[in-house]
């Protein structure tokens, strides 16, 4: 079997557990404790140039910035601005040619590297300024999906070249969530339903979700190794 044979699998199990629905509906209820759509909507979000609403946007995803990491966002917004224009605006994941993966990798990598930054805090910005394009990845959403180690944007993107899996995730959105992405409510579902944070775990006894088993140990390969501190709202 393929590895976006594998994610696929894996994304069917999430979805097919019952009450999954709900669980998703409830992460994006304004009156909840979650991010919810405010992370997509909140303040100003023009496509090639950083603001601090995006800055303030990513904490919602109970995330900081240290100060080297906003100064050099801010001051020298010029890496940024450059690699945000290479990125097409408009582009699913699944449909993404090698060139707009490789353009989102390197603003990635150079995100990556600032003080206190990492993959995670990387992607999630990245996430606010492509939605459709590159998938937010934390410790649990590696280890459900477990894809080869550094290829989760190219594998994620292969499973999702079926078009029946990507209407099996599309019949997750809840009233009111009509602007966020197919893969943000991936990303809730999986994260909603195998995160162990206080507020996920209230959500579905909430909804009467069941507690999921443990996540998986890392495999020998990496393929399911944190990649920073995971914890969100």
């Amino acid at each position: 079997m393929q590895p976006e044979d594998l994610v696929r699998v894996r994304i069917r199990d999430v979805l097919a557990v019952p009450g999954i629905d709900r669980l998703v509906a409830t992460y994006f209820n304004p009156d909840g404790p979650f991010a919810g759509t405010s992370f997509d909507l909140l303040g100003e979000n023009p496509p090639d140039v950083l603001t601090l609403d995006d800055l303030l946007a990513t904490t919602l995803l109970d995330i900081s910035w240290r100060p080297l990491a906003i100064r050099a966002l801010l001051a020298g917004s010029g890496p940024v601005t450059a690699g945000l224009a290479a990125i097409p605006t408009n582009l699913d994941l699944w449909n993404a040619g090698p060139d707009a993966l490789q353009s989102a990798t390197v603003l990635h990598e150079w995100l990556d590297d600032l003080p206190g930054v990492g993959p995670v805090i990387a992607s999630k910005l990245l996430a606010r300024k492509r939605p459709r394009l590159v998938p937010i990845h934390d410790d649990v959403v590696l280890r459900v999906l477990a894809p080869p180690e550094k290829k989760f944007w190219v594998t994620l993107a292969a499973a999702l070249t079926q078009s029946a899996l990507r209407h099996e995730i599309e019949a997750l959105r809840p009233a009111g969530a009509d602007s966020i992405s197919l893969l943000r409510l991936l990303d809730v579902a999986i994260w909603t339903r195998h995160s162990r944070s206080r507020n996920a775990r209230n959500a579905r006894s909430a909804v009467g979700v069941p507690e999921p088993g443990p996540l998986p140990p890392p495999t020998a390969n990496g393929s399911a190794r944190s990649p920073a501190a995971v914890s969100r709202k």
